[in-house]
């Protein structure tokens, strides 16, 4: 049985990824390690949300 609070906080992570997405994509950020660390942990929070919520619907 999916439960709710997995789900939900799968979606925020996700969330979360989007807003390190938009960020990195800003003109906020001039150095390029800093756009660089943001993509990654846009990638690391996307990876991680839907890893979450695909586990939670297998099990």
């Amino acid at each position: 049985m999916v439960s709710l609070p997995i789900v939900a906080s799968g979606l925020g992570l996700v969330v979360a990824a989007a807003a390190f997405l938009r960020l990195a994509d800003s003109d906020e950020t001039d150095t390029i390690h800093l756009v660089v660390l943001e993509y990654g942990f846009a990638f690391a929070l996307l990876i991680a949300g839907f890893g979450l919520i695909v586990i939670e619907m297998l099990t």
